[in-house]
């Protein structure tokens, strides 16, 4: 089992992945939809675009294990591989982390109506937040 410690030592590792970052992507995908749906009861099939989950890694302790200068891509593969990693190692539950995003979500819906891009980067801030400070990642 990994401690806070050796977790953040593994961070700059697994933000890198790109295996971790591409089930992240799909896993992404799923949690974001399934959240969208709950709250709207349509299906959407969105997907969630590399400018939002980059705003997210920026407002999120994450951004202090990239190092220098990334783009929006270097961002999201960085959120992807995280919420992947996680999900993998069973330290996160599919029901949980749709469970957080819905509830944020609803609490959020008038922004979803005047500008889903901003709910989704805000929506993954909040989820990256609540998951670091979890997992005791400061910066």
């Amino acid at each position: 089992m990994d401690t806070p410690n050796n977790f953040s030592m593994k961070l700059n590792e697994i933000l890198s992945n790109s295996n971790f970052a591409k089930f992240g992507d799909s896993l992404v995908n799923f949690i974001y939809n399934a959240s969208i749906f709950e709250v709207t009861q349509k299906l959407q099939g969105v997907k969630v675009w590399d400018q939002c989950l980059a705003k997210a890694c920026r407002n999120s302790p994450l951004r202090s294990f990239m190092g220098g200068r990334k783009n929006a891509g270097e961002l999201g593969d960085a959120v992807e591989a995280f919420l992947g990693y996680l999900y993998l190692k069973n330290k996160l539950v599919l029901f949980e982390m749709i469970s957080h995003l819905t509830r944020f979500i609803r609490k959020n819906s008038d922004l979803y109506y005047r500008n889903e891009k901003d709910l989704c980067a805000n929506a993954f801030s909040y989820l990256l937040n609540l998951y670091c400070e979890k997992k005791d990642i400061s910066t």
